[in-house]
């Protein structure tokens, strides 16, 4: 019989109690993998243990039901629902639980009417003793294709002083403050500043643009350097969003291309991803011009939208963008309306300062222009 050296068997059983705790840890906080419910949803198709049999009733509306049960009273549930928008029409959420109802989005859509993704967070007091969570569509056809659904646990994280929201982290996708996971529209960002550099939001909300809309910032001074950020929906995988500042074009944004084990890719068809994602482009001020300067985007497969033959719009793919900002550097900080320049924190700009508080309404011709306050 082999004999183990006496300095072997206490790292032996050192090991095997740390894999025992490490295993208790696991095992207290693990939570049931996410599931993706694609529709339509049949018969014989299983769920988890936690999630009950969809349910499509007959109703004037079109309608779905999950029944779910949170498998921890502590978990929150991260719902993401891929959906094609209808002209004019509304997805609402509802969550019906053991004592009463509660609205959690009225209206799902973001008005872009093509195909779309959100995600919305339920938290754990609204889902404690089970329920059915809701999905009604303003139209006989429901015009949901997936859904996923994935259970959350909080943790201890680290983060900046200066993020004062619970940040929502998915097992694929990006990192959210939670507020933006609320089901309702998310409000424009104010115009800001922080020490020499200026935030201006150019949209208010998600626009189409395959047919050439023209946003339009007006500018006191040039700055000495800038950056456009954006969330752009529809285009190829494959393709680049062209950038045109005032007629011209001046470069192309690559949108992040996100995990192929994401849930935004409906079809086997890899060059087509359904959701938004995020992209910047650092802008050649040499393009900028004191007054009003324009900004343009279009695939790479569209000559700039406002020479597009008529003809052609009809058969081009929609596009839309949203949370479109300017980020504008100058050498030295915007001053307030008393001649002091602003300290280093950020600050949202006040009403009575030449800084813009909200953003201008787009349109596909060019919009009353956003003034930039001179340095």
């Amino acid at each position: 019989m082999a004999v183990i050296p006496s300095y072997v068997r206490p790292l032996t059983w050192c090991a095997v109690l740390l894999a025992l705790f490490i295993g208790t840890l696991l095992q207290a906080s693990d939570l049931p993998p996410a599931f993706i419910i694609s529709l339509p949803f049949q018969a014989n198709e299983a769920t988890p243990v936690w999630l009950g049999h969809p349910e499509t009733p007959q109703t004037t509306f079109a309608t779905l039901n999950l029944p779910i049960q949170a498998p921890d009273p502590t978990a929150s549930l991260l719902v993401t629902v891929f959906f094609q928008e209808k002209e004019g029409g509304f997805l609402r959420i509802t969550w019906q639980g053991a004592q009463a109802a509660q609205l959690l989005s009225d209206n799902f859509y973001e008005g872009i009417g093509m195909n779309n993704q959100r995600s919305l967070l339920i938290s754990p007091e609204t889902l404690a003793g089970g329920g059915v969570l809701n999905f009604q569509c303003g139209d006989t056809a429901l015009g949901i294709q997936r859904i996923k659904l994935e259970w959350l646990e909080a943790k201890n994280d680290l983060g900046s002083a200066q993020v004062h929201d619970v940040l929502v982290t998915p097992e694929t996708g990006p990192t959210q403050p939670a507020q933006n996971l609320n089901g309702q529209p998310k409000p424009s960002d104010p115009a800001a500043w922080k020490d020499q550099v200026v935030t201006v939001p150019i949209t208010e909300l998600p626009q189409r643009i395959e047919q050439g809309v023209e946003f339009s910032v007006q500018l006191d001074n040039v700055p000495s350097s800038g950056r456009l950020v954006l969330k752009e929906a529809g285009l190829s995988l494959s393709k680049h969003l062209i950038v045109w500042i005032n007629q011209k074009n001046v470069g192309t944004v690559t949108p992040v291309v996100p995990d192929l084990s994401d849930a935004g890719y409906l079809t086997d068809d890899v060059d087509t991803y359904v959701g938004w994602r995020e992209g910047s482009f650092y802008v050649p001020v040499t393009f900028l011009k004191v007054g009003a300067n324009t900004v343009q985007f279009s695939s790479e497969d569209n000559v700039p939208p406002t020479q597009t033959a008529a003809s052609d719009l009809a058969t081009t793919p929609p596009l839309a963008v949203k949370n479109v900002a300017f980020q504008l550097n100058y050498l030295t900080p915007p001053l307030q309306d008393n001649g002091v320049a602003p300290s280093s924190q950020t600050n949202a700009a006040p009403a009575d300062t030449a800084l813009p508080t909200g953003p201008v309404e787009a349109s596909p011709s060019p919009s009353t222009p956003t003034e930039i306050p001179a340095p």
